[in-house]
């Protein structure tokens, strides 16, 4: 099966299950000023500055859904303003601290792990941007 239809795969799953399955009583975190709750699904073999492409596309804030191995592995994009203490989360703006364009989703999901606070993060990666960075940054926690 293609890396496309896989994920498509994988959307529908996720759409069901938060319409009437498994994720019907979820509480979904990052919610738009339109009262929306904006879903974005990945698989963890993804390179990451793909998965960023995708929730910049639906206003830069989402929750996110990811397949791997071990199941599916969730995670709320916000805005650096919304987010609870900013302060905690391991700042990774500069590009030197910022993963590799070539970094896998499951990967950076695995170092999120380890950062109870949170990441700061670029919408858009340094190297996958030859360096432009956008004034909007963003936070990355698990939940």
């Amino acid at each position: 099966m293609t890396e496309m239809g896989e994920l498509d795969i994988f959307r529908v799953e996720v759409d069901r299950a938060l319409a009437v399955g498994a994720f019907a009583d979820l509480l979904l975190e990052v919610v738009d000023v339109d009262g929306h709750c904006p879903v974005v699904v990945a698989l963890e073999h993804e390179r990451l500055p793909v998965l960023l492409r995708r929730i910049e596309n639906v206003g830069g804030y989402a929750n996110v859904f990811v397949r791997a191995e071990r199941g599916i592995r969730r995670i709320a994009v916000m805005d650096v303003d919304g987010a609870l203490d900013v302060r905690a989360a391991e700042d990774m703006r500069e590009p030197s601290e910022q993963p590799s364009s070539s970094s896998t989703v499951g990967a950076f999901l695995d170092h999120l792990a380890h950062c109870v606070g949170g990441i700061v993060l670029p919408a858009r990666l340094a190297s996958a941007t030859h360096g432009a960075l956008p004034a909007r940054q963003v936070e990355i926690v698990s939940v």
